[in-house]
């Protein structure tokens, strides 16, 4: 009799065991998570429908079934940008839907036949503009289960099930936020439920992040792929741009005199002018001293060409008699005298000199006005060639210009392309000069002067994940962090080490997994304030 019981008492037990829920994730066909160990699923209660993903390189399929009906929502999978007029058509058990995504790249539809459970092998077609892809999955709709504030009518034995799991099964332990428990190879990790809210972000007890689509759509979550790779090690140096010798001049009066302005008047600032343009006309000024030295001269030379002019009337009256040399001589002589006796008259005349512009360009400089007295050596004017400019970086360190192959910068959200021209063997304030030429700077204006955060590449190379800088943002504990989407709604924190390449760029170095991984880089800092 007391075995009878025992083996009765047993099979209960057996029973109620049997009889204990195991987690049901629907879930696409293919392994996403771009993690070194694959993430814990999770597991959403009965009351928010059955959620289930089927991604491809090119496309992540997101789809919620519930009461009937299946919301869709297709997405890019590299960026996380909906996909607007998608053709998408579904495929299983001889059954077949069409459907239209809206310009958010969602649809809502009947499909009953969907929502019966069992397990299904979905193919989906994917059409739209540039994009044409086919995923295949399988997707397990579980039986539905007692909704909430109903009576619990499970058998008596279960209640020996769920004592046994309580007593004697060891709890799960879950990993907290901010540090790395992955375990690449160990058993996979255990099921991660969702609270009862589950249709608003949630912070889940392994650290990572419940964000429904519809969440994710309205805070615009934007994503990037990246993987492990080797660059160009590089450093910031601050810069300004300075002018390019061979596309810049100045325009000073070899003399003094008075400005007078051209035709047209003197050119504005910043207005273009051409090589060999007149820009102002210098009047020399003379003294009294240099106009009595200059009329002597003038006397002189006049009383000079009289005697010569007669002397040459007389020999070409006789030049039968005198050797024709002679005559020539004397009509020579004439002639010179007369050449200086003009050129000496047009200086006491002050003939007005024309300031020419020695190259095309803008007027970055003017300080001219109209009757002006300008010394010699006044700077009068400054041209430059906006299109030749070049940048000057100071370096504290001698021994890095042997290791510098380019540079890039920011302006404006603009990228600017700077080719290493040189370095200075001459320190300036303990620093050495170091001197780019502004190779491609997209829309971007420089003007002379502006400052300017160089990122310096090298020849020595770096391992890591190259990423946006808009992927790093800090934690509670002002920790870099980068949000990784590692299944449709979940999003993972990693504390992060990196280097900067450029404005606009960063590697991770360490913190990450060595795969391929999707970052969040549009909407971030947002992540990181769901409680």
């Amino acid at each position: 009799m007391k075995r009878l019981k025992r083996a009765a008492l047993s099979g209960c037990l057996l029973m109620g065991m049997a009889s204990l829920p195991l987690p049901v994730l629907a879930h696409g066909g293919e392994d996403h998570s771009h993690g070194d160990a694959t993430p814990a699923p999770l597991i959403p209660p009965a009351s928010s429908g059955v959620r289930w993903e089927l991604q491809s390189p090119d496309v992540e399929l997101f789809g919620i079934i519930s009461a009937g009906k299946l919301t869709l929502y297709v997405d890019r999978f590299a960026t996380n940008e909906p996909i607007p007029n998608a053709k998408v058509e579904l495929e299983s058990k001889g059954q077949k839907l069409t459907l239209q995504t809206d310009a958010k790249g969602i649809v809502q539809v009947d499909a009953g036949w969907l929502a019966t459970p069992g397990r299904y092998e979905i193919t989906a077609t994917v059409l739209a503009k540039g994009i044409n892809d086919l995923l295949i999955g399988t997707v397990q709709i579980p039986t539905a289960t007692n909704g909430e504030g109903k009576g619990d009518s499970s058998p008596w034995w279960k209640f020996w099930g769920n004592f046994l799991q309580d007593a004697l099964l060891p709890q799960t332990a879950f990993a907290h936020g901010g540090e790395d428990h992955s375990h690449a190879g160990d058993e996979p990790a255990a099921a991660v439920a969702l609270p009862t809210a589950q249709d608003k972000p949630t912070r889940l007890t392994d650290g990572s992040l419940f964000m429904p689509k519809p969440a994710q759509h309205l805070l615009g979550i934007r994503t990037a792929l990246g993987k492990p790779q080797a660059v160009a090690q590089s450093f910031t140096l601050n810069g300004v741009v300075v002018t390019d010798p061979n596309a810049s001049a100045v325009i000073q009066p070899t003399m003094g005199g008075r400005l007078l302005a051209p035709e047209g008047g003197f050119p504005a600032l910043g207005s273009r002018v051409k090589q060999g343009q007149t820009l102002a006309i210098l009047e020399p000024a003379a003294s009294n001293t240099d106009k009595g030295d200059q009329q002597d001269k003038i006397a002189e030379v006049r009383s000079e060409l009289v005697l010569a002019e007669k002397n040459a009337v007389r020999l070409a009256s006789i030049a039968g008699v005198v050797p024709q040399m002679e005559v020539d001589a004397a009509r020579n002589t004439a002639d010179t005298l007369k050449a200086r006796l003009k050129a000496l008259q047009g200086s006491l005349a002050q003939q007005p000199q024309p300031l020419l512009a020695p190259l095309s360009g803008i007027i970055s400089s003017a300080k001219v006005v109209l009757g002006q007295q300008a010394n010699a050596g006044d700077v009068l004017f400054e041209i430059i060639d906006p299109e030749q400019l070049q940048v000057e970086a100071l370096a504290y360190d001698a021994t890095v210009a042997a290791q510098i192959i380019g540079a890039t910068a920011t302006l404006n959200a603009q990228p600017l392309t700077l080719d290493f021209i040189g370095s200075s063997q001459q320190l300036r304030n303990q620093a050495l000069p170091l001197r780019f030429k502004v190779e491609a700077r997209g829309e971007s204006t420089l003007t002379i002067g502006q400052p300017l955060k160089l990122a310096v590449q090298t020849r020595t190379s770096i391992q890591g994940t190259l990423l946006p800088a808009s992927s790093v943002v800090n934690n509670n504990q002002q920790q870099p962090t980068v949000w990784v989407k590692t299944a449709a709604e979940r999003f993972t924190p990693h504390v992060v080490k990196l280097q900067t390449l450029d404005a606009d760029t960063v590697i991770i170095t360490e913190g990450l997994p060595n795969s391929s991984i999707r970052a969040v880089t549009s909407s971030a800092a947002l992540l990181a304030q769901v409680r």
